[in-house]
């Protein structure tokens, strides 16, 4: 009975000097988590920092630069001699291929149109037109415009795969010589559209929500311009509203989907573009947006990003 007595004290030793290491060791590894999650925490934090700061420069930079291009053409020369049209075409070239996707660049661009039909005037047919080198910048810039919202589909599309499989972009040929149609036209399963001037083009938007209805007519291949009208309505009504608005306008290469472009009612927003003027064709692409996309100069911040943060999926 003494010696179990005796054995108590040793065991109660023992487990107080286990529950010491383990204490310490807890103790321990609770630092060592710390530590660890400071330095992730801190590592993080740099990164973002990095990205401000070089995101701040380039904002300075940008608007250096913006600054240095736009003064010339917008403000005073320090003479009364108007600035030439060759340096006012090349500063609204940089300008376009920088900043399109920010400012509307139309109104300076058609001005350097104005001016250029203005000296073409008395010069031999057989000369290039001193237009297509800023009907070139346009093309580029369009496609290039259509490129970055194909990507914003295909984020789209990664994080919904239940989303709309419809097309996204539609691709008209508008031929002079082909008979009319008497009922509209619908596009293929490829999202190719082959029609005759003055036909009535049914473009669904990719949910199957809106149909666009088009028609496109007195194409002008001097000047590369086609009259349009568009009329977005509810795919359900089979048929236009007297109602539903009608957009009329003359398209030109000038016309940029991401500031050239139609939003409407349900977040669903489309924009067309020439594509091609080539012999008796005449080429438009339309393409949609995805469902409440907003394009870079109604937002400061990243659209798929600001959609992740406010738990939106596109639908």
């Amino acid at each position: 009975m003494a010696e179990g007595d005796a054995a108590a004290p040793k065991k109660m030793s023992r487990i107080l000097e286990w529950l010491e290491v383990l204490a310490k060791l807890v103790g321990a590894s609770a630092v060592l988590v710390v530590a660890l999650f400071a330095n992730s925490l801190q590592s993080k934090l740099t990164g973002v920092s990095i990205q401000s700061q070089r995101e701040q420069a380039e904002s300075q930079l940008r608007a250096s630069m913006f600054s240095s291009l736009i003064a010339p053409i917008m403000g005073p020369t320090g003479s009364d001699k108007p600035m030439s049209v060759d340096r006012e075409l090349i500063l609204t070239e940089l300008l376009a291929l920088n900043f399109n996707e920010n400012f509307e660049m139309k109104p300076l661009m058609e001005d350097v149109i104005k001016r250029l039909n203005t000296e073409r005037v008395g010069k031999k047919e057989t000369e290039d037109d001193p237009r297509e080198q800023l009907w070139s910048m346009a093309r580029r810039i369009s496609e290039r415009q259509k490129a970055t919202i194909a990507r914003e589909w295909s984020a789209s599309r990664s994080s919904d795969k239940s989303s709309a499989t419809g097309c996204e972009a539609y691709y008209l040929n508008l031929n002079t010589t082909m008979e009319r149609h008497d009922a509209p036209v619908a596009a293929d399963a490829e999202c190719q559209v082959a029609a005759a001037f003055s036909d009535i083009v049914d473009l669904k938007s990719p949910d199957g929500n809106y149909t666009l209805r088009m028609v496109a007519h007195r194409p002008d291949f001097e000047n590369q311009t086609v009259r349009v009208s568009a009329q977005p309505f509810l795919s359900r009504q089979n048929s236009p509203k007297s109602t539903d608005t009608q957009y009329s306008f003359t398209m030109t290469w000038l016309d940029l989907p991401l500031t050239d472009n139609t939003i409407l009612s349900d977040g669903n927003r489309f924009a067309a573009y020439l594509r091609t003027f080539y012999g008796e064709t005449v080429s438009v692409t339309v393409m949609w947006f995805p469902k409440g996309y907003f394009t870079p100069r109604e937002r400061p911040l990243n659209y798929t990003e600001v959609q992740q943060l406010l738990g939106r999926t596109q639908q």
